[in-house]
């Protein structure tokens, strides 16, 4: 290739790189601005995705979580409007969010690469790791005791787990079969049942588990456990303000510490095992 040729190839780059950014920005240009939207409104409608001690409905089915409170204080506090919860799923909330059912979603959601393809996720919120819920009997103490074949570890249809190991790091295990459960069916039951030698899922999930069924259940960590990219609330694309905004509400949460709080209020938030951020980059004063 002569020095003509690769100049011109260079300049196609660039200015095809320039349309495509000006076609991405034309496309935000339009989007309309949600924040103003819900002000305008006095109403912010909060998806929700039930996962406890996050947001979940009590015995008397009302809404609970540190979540919840987090979102009511978002909207009663902070925006000074009212506060509609959107029950949502996890293999369909992006779905639900991109079609207008709802402007956030305030869950515990892991900020994955995939889902930010389409949708934008604050700072995170709480961070924690992968771990695996395993019957007290099989003296499960390393990863190829789990790595076998022919054994399931069992992860819910569209959680962190299920991405991790079927897209993220579906590498990690090289003999074991991953097998997702869809509501209402619960992993945690094939785990019992011993059709599943684990269940894959966030320290606060089998935690909370292995509590309710201390006669069976433990937690393992192992050290070849995926390690979290935080969990953090969801918009649209494109909605720069509101994500200002949201982002500035966690960086309030981190400041006054508002996970250690609600752990005092939900002891299945296990601080040890949710390293919830307590401090702002750059704080030196803590």
């Amino acid at each position: 290739m002569n020095i003509r040729s690769s100049i011109l190839t260079v300049l196609i780059t660039i200015f095809t790189v320039f349309i495509s950014g000006s076609a991405v920005a034309a496309n935000c240009s339009t989007a309309p601005d949600m924040l103003e939207e819900i002000l305008k409104r006095g109403k912010i409608r909060i998806g929700w995705i039930n996962s406890k001690p996050f947001q979940y409905r009590n015995e008397k089915g009302q809404l609970e979580g540190a979540f919840i409170n987090a979102g009511n204080m978002l909207g009663e506090e902070f925006l000074k409007v009212e506060v509609e919860w959107v029950e949502a799923k996890w293999d369909t909330f992006m779905a639900g969010l991109q079609s207008g059912k709802f402007d956030i979603v305030i869950s515990n959601v892991a900020r994955r690469p995939n889902r930010a393809v389409s949708a934008w996720f604050t700072k995170p919120v709480v961070i924690g790791a992968q771990t695996f819920l395993v019957r007290k009997d099989a003296n499960i103490t390393q990863l190829s005791d789990i790595d076998k074949p022919d054994s399931n570890i069992v992860v819910r249809l569209g959680s962190a787990a299920h991405i991790t190991y079927t897209e993220n790091d579906k590498d990690f295990f090289k003999n074991a079969n991953i097998k997702s459960v869809a509501p209402p069916a619960l992993p945690e039951q094939e785990v019992a049942s011993g059709r599943a030698i684990a269940m894959g899922a966030g320290s606060v999930e089998t935690q909370q588990i292995a509590r309710a069924n201390p006669d069976w259940a433990k937690v393992v960590v192992l050290p070849e456990s995926p390690r979290s990219v935080g969990a953090g609330f969801v918009m649209q694309q494109c909605q720069h303000n509101l994500l200002h905004y949201m982002n500035t509400f966690v960086d309030t949460i981190i400041e006054t510490q508002f996970m250690v709080k609600q752990a005092e209020l939900f002891p299945d938030i296990v601080l040890d095992a949710i390293v919830a951020p307590t401090q702002l980059i750059g704080d030196l004063s803590r």
